[in-house]
Order: structure tokens, then sequence, then C-alpha cells
């Protein structure tokens, strides 16, 4: 008998903690690159090379596939929400924000994802989730203030934007990835949303052909390939198993993946109010996330048998 978690296959959580893993160290990775490119010219190289893989890995299932008329729309919402806006926005925060407050404050995106579910979708919460999700946030405040002054630079703001599109996106690739496959999905919506990348992106003002280290154009391609190819195809399939709101709770993780690689890589410490604000976060996130389990659970039972 397989070993399943929540009444779902382990392989399951294990493929999401990996992604985890993978997006909390692209924090520190993300740093590194805004140093050699600009943060317009990062998503964009990254799309194509993400594109062009996917094309390769799955030409066959892409030539074949043939109905797309009804998905035009949605990928167009997908790819520009949670592909052109979510990778820009994305390294524009690491140019000034600490990778350390970048994923401590994208660690709320599973309340703002479950916010979207009751707004647009109606799902009930619980009063503790309510509770839990201010709580998340005065945590956020915690670690982006600065010697007990609240700062807000743009770094944050970006960061609060890629928060906000990833929850989206989240949303949006649950209630139809029913409608079409996570490959395809992946695929179509990474390469709308380079195609509107090309539309935004200032050509006149390229420089990523200046010369870069090898090592630099390295890591960029295979952080692409990896985080942006093969970890969203993963995360695309697992989240259609088993929900946008539980597959989320694993995303507490990236911020300790982020402080660790942090540490070892750029050398960067954590502040006690850091450090004090993340343990808030991580602890909203999980007990909001556990009382809205708790309220689906209650909805199913409500439910008639037929």
């Amino acid at each position: 008998m397989k070993e399943k978690i929540n009444g779902k296959p382990v392989y399951l959580y294990m493929g999401l903690l990996f992604c985890v893993v993978c997006w909390g160290s692209n924090f520190i990775f993300g740093a590194i690159l805004v140093q050699y490119f600009k943060p317009m010219e990062i998503a964009f190289l990254r799309l194509i090379f993400i594109t062009l893989f996917l094309l390769i890995v799955f030409f066959k299932p892409i030539r074949q596939f043939r109905s797309l008329k009804s998905m035009i729309v949605p990928l167009l919402f997908i790819g520009f929400i949670g592909v052109t806006l979510n990778h820009w926005s994305f390294y524009a925060s690491l140019t000034t924000a600490s990778p350390v407050t970048a994923a401590l404050i994208l660690a709320t995106a599973p309340i703002c994802t479950s916010l979207i579910n009751s707004a647009v979708f109606k799902e009930r919460k619980s009063p503790f989730f309510w509770m839990w999700s201010l709580l998340s946030f005065f945590g956020v405040l915690m670690v982006i203030m600065k010697k007990g002054a609240l700062v807000i630079g743009m770094g944050e703001g970006y960061i609060f934007l890629t928060m906000l599109t990833f929850s989206v996106f989240m949303v949006l690739v649950e209630r139809y990835a029913k409608q079409l496959s996570s490959i395809l999905l992946t695929f179509y919506s990474t390469m709308v949303g380079l195609i509107l990348m090309t539309v935004f992106m200032p050509f006149s003002d390229v420089t990523f052909l200046r010369s870069v280290p090898f090592s630099i154009w390295m890591l960029l391609f295979f952080t692409a390939i990896i985080m942006h190819g093969i970890c969203p195809l993963i995360w695309n399939h697992c989240i259609s198993e088993v929900g946008s709101t539980n597959t989320s709770l694993l995303l507490n993780i990236e911020p300790f993946v982020a402080m660790v690689a942090g540490y070892i890589v750029l050398k960067e410490s954590v502040s006690g109010m850091q450090l004090v604000g993340a343990m808030i976060i991580l602890l909203s996130v999980t007990m909001a996330l556990h009382s809205n389990r708790r309220i689906q659970l209650f909805n199913m039972r409500e439910e008639p048998p037929f």
C-alpha cells in the first residue's frame, strides 16, 4: 500500500518539497544575477531558455495538441500575471531588498491565495483563519522594519507584487489545470509570458551582451531550467491533485532555505527582529491554513451524498 498524506500519495508532497527548496535558493541566486544583469534582462533571457527547454522536451504533446481556442483568454491572464509580471517583479525586488526579507514577504502567499479564494470563489473561512492572517502580516511588518522604523522601499514593493501575482497564478492554475495538462499549461503560459515580455522589453537599453563571466551565464541558464522549467511542471501537476491552499503550506520552508543559503553563499546574517518576524509569519501561515482545512472538511461533511 502506498503511503499517503491527507489522502494523497507521498510523492506529490515530495515533488512540492523539491520545488520549494529550489525556489528558496533562487532568492540567493537571483541576488547574484542582478549584479550582472538588469531585472528585465534576467526575466527575458530565462523565459527564452525555459520556452526552448519545454519545446524540446515536450515537442510531441505540444505538436499533437490542437484545441486551444477556449484557453486563449485564460492563458493571456496566466501568462501575463504569473509569468511576465511575476518574473520581472521578483528580480526587480532583489536589486534593493534583502533576499531573506523577500523570502519572508513571499511566505505570506498562502494567506493571499486563501483570501483570493474566499473573495472570488466564496470559500468559507473560520474566525481563527482571519486572526492568524492578520498576525502573519504583523510579522511581515516586523521583518521590513529597520532600526525600529517601518521602511518600505522599492524592493519591498516589488516583492509584494511578486507575492500577489504568484497567489493569483496558483488560483488560476488550480481552476484551469483540469482543462489543460500541466505540461501544456506550463509551456503555453511561459510562451505567452515571453511574448508579452518582448513587448515590454526596452531593447534600446539592453546591456546583457556586454562581457559577463561564463560562470554567471551558466548560473542563469541552469537556474532557469530548474527553477522555472522543471519546478513549474512538477508544481502545476501536484497543485492540480492537492489544491492551491494545501500545497501553499509547504512554501513555509522557503524562508529557511533562503536564510541558510544566504548565510553560506552571501554571508548574510539575520537580525533578531527578522527572526522573530519570521517565526510569527511561519506560525501564523501554518495555523491559518490548518484552520482553513478544518473548514474544508466541515463543508465536505455538509455536502449531500448525491
